[in-house]
C-alpha cells in the first residue's frame, strides 16, 4: 500500500470491484446466450456424450458446453480491457499481453479438438506444456518458496520446470474434476470467487478481472448443467478452466506477500490438486501384473473412476447431495486460503495445507469402504440367486437343497 493514501487505495478497491461485478455480470448473459446455439452446433458435429462406458445419463447430451463458457469468458474480458486499457496496459508487459491470449487459445482449441474430433494424449499434453511454457517465459511463474526455518528459497533454474507442472498438473485436475452434473464448473466458481476476493485485496486489477469474468461465465453454463443436465462442459471448458486457474494463481503468486506467495494458490486449489495427486499415486502403485514404470506412469494419466466424486457414489446415489457436498468442501479450502493470505508466516499455511491433505483422504477413504461394502453385499446377492436357480433346476438333491438353505440363512444373517 505503499505510495497509496488509505482514501485513494479505498477509491481504487472500489473500482476494481466495480468493474469485476460488471466483467461477472456480462459473462454471465454472454455464456447464458450463447448455450442455445453451441448445443445446435453440437447437434450438427456429433459432439455428444451417449449413454455407457462411464456416462451414465439416459439419453445423449451435448458436451460443447465450455465453447459457452469461453465465449461468455473471453467476450466481457476483452470489452473490460477496452475500457480500462489503460490500468491493463500498465500492469502487463508487452509479451505478455501477446503471449497469454494465444496460451489460453492453444488450450482451448485443444480441448474443442478433443470434444470433436479426439485427440491422443501425448498431443493433449504437449499442447499445455508448451502453452504453459509460453505463459512462464514471459514472467508469471514461481520465484521464491519461503520454507520455515529457512526462509525465502531460490528456484534458480528449477523456477520455469515447477511453474509448467504446476500449470499441467492443475490444468488436468480440474478436467478430472469434470465427473458430476454440475461438479466442475461450480468448483471452479467458487475457487475463482476466493482468488477474485484476494486480488481485489491486492489491488490486483487484471487477475480480478479474469476471475470475475470466470465466475460469470461458470454461473451462466451451470444453469443448464445442473442436474439432470442438459449440456456438459467438455474439454473445451474443463482444460481451458483448469489453465486459466492455474495460470492466474501463479500471478496471485507473485502479486502475494512472499510467505504466503504459493500457499494461497494451494489451498484455493485443494480439492482437485490433491484428490488428483492421491489418485496418481494410486495408479502408478496399484499391481496388475508387471507393468514398466513407463506404462505405469502412462497409467497415471487415463481416466478412471477412482476420483473423490465417484468414491462418493457409494456412499450415496443422490448425485446432488455429493456435489453441494464437495461445493462445501471447496469454499472451506478456499477460506483458509484466505486466512492464510492474512498471515505473515508460512506455518499456519503449511499446517492448513496438511489439514487438506487428510480431509480429502479421509473423504476418499470413506467411499472406498462404502464401494466395498456395497460391491461384497452385491455378490453375495448374486451368489445366493445363483445357487437359488441351481436348486430349483435339480430339486431332486437333498444335500444341494440343505446346503443352499444353510447359505441363504448365513447371507441373511451377514447382509
Amino acid at each position: 500500500m505503499s505510495g497509496r493514501t488509505p482514501t485513494r487505495f479505498a477509491q481504487q478497491m472500489i473500482e476494481n470491484l466495480a468493474y469485476s461485478l460488471l466483467g461477472c455480470l456480462l459473462s454471465f448473459l454472454a455464456s447464458t446466450a450463447a448455450l442455445p446455439f453451441v448445443k445446435r452446433v453440437a447437434l450438427a458435429v456429433r459432439a455428444m456424450d451417449y449413454p455407457g462406458g462411464r456416462r451414465q445419463q439416459a439419453e445423449a447430451i451435448p458436451r460443447l458446453g465450455g465453447v459457452a463458457v469461453a465465449l461468455g469468458f473471453f467476450a466481457a474480458q476483452a470489452l473490460i480491457i477496452l475500457i480500462r486499457w489503460g490500468i491493463w496496459r500498465s500492469q502487463n508487459t508487452q509479451a505478455q499481453l501477446f503471449a497469454i491470449p494465444i496460451a489460453f487459445l492453444l488450450i482451448f482449441l485443444c480441448g474443442f479438438l478433443e470434444d470433436t474430433v479426439g485427440t491422443a494424449m501425448v498431443t493433449r499434453l504437449s499442447t499445455q506444456a508448451v502453452s504453459a511454457f509460453l505463459v512462464v517465459k514471459v514472467g508469471w511463474s514461481f520465484g521464491a518458496i519461503n520454507l520455515p526455518l529457512v526462509g525465502n528459497l531460490e528456484l534458480g533454474f528449477l523456477t520455469d520446470l515447477i511453474s509448467v507442472l504446476w500449470i499441467v498438473g492443475v490444468t488436468n485436475a480440474v478436467n478430472f474434476l469434470d465427473g458430476l452434473d454440475g461438479l466442475a464448473g461450480g468448483v471452479v466458481a467458487i475457487i475463482a470467487s476466493s482468488l477474485l476476493v484476494f486480488s481485489i485485496w491486492r489491488h490486483d486489477f487484471v487477475t480480478a478481472i479474469i476471475m470475475a469474468t470466470m465466475v460469470g461465465a461458470c454461473l451462466g453454463f451451470l444453469r443448464k448443467n445442473w442436474a439432470p443436465a442438459q449440456i456438459y462442459l467438455g474439454d473445451a471448458g474443463s482444460l481451458t478452466l483448469g489453465f486459466i486457474l492455474a495460470v492466474v494463481s501463479l500471478r496471485s503468486s507473485i502479486k502475494a506477500p512472499a510467505a504466503v506467495a504459493i500457499l494461497v494458490p494451494i489451498l484455493a486449489l485443494g480439492l482437485p490438486v490433491i484428490d488428483t495427486l492421491l489418485v496418481m499415486l494410486f495408479r502408478f502403485t496399484k499391481r496388475s501384473g508387471k507393468l514398466s514404470l513407463a506404462k505405469r506412469a502412462r497409467r497415471m494419466f487415463l481416466a478412471d473412476r477412482n476420483h473423490v466424486h465417484h468414491l462418493l457414489l457409494g456412499l450415496s446415489t443422490n448425485r446432488k447431495q455429493i456435489v453441494i457436498g464437495l461445493y462445501s468442501v471447496a469454499v472451506a479450502f478456499c477460506a483458509m486460503a484466505l486466512m492464510a493470505a492474512t498471515t505473515k508466516t508460512v506455518a499456519p499455511g503449511l499446517l492448513l495445507v496438511a489439514l487438506e491433505v487428510v480431509v480429502v483422504f479421509s473423504i476418499r477413504r470413506f467411499g472406498m469402504r462404502a464401494w466395498a461394502l456395497k460391491l461384497s453385499i452385491e455378490q453375495r446377492q448374486e451368489a445366493k440367486e445363483l445357487l437359488l436357480a441351481t436348486v430349483n433346476e435339480h430339486p431332486a438333491n437333498p444335500g444341494l437343497t440343505i446346503h443352499s438353505q444353510l447359505y441363504k440363512t448365513d447371507l441373511t444373517k451377514n447382509a
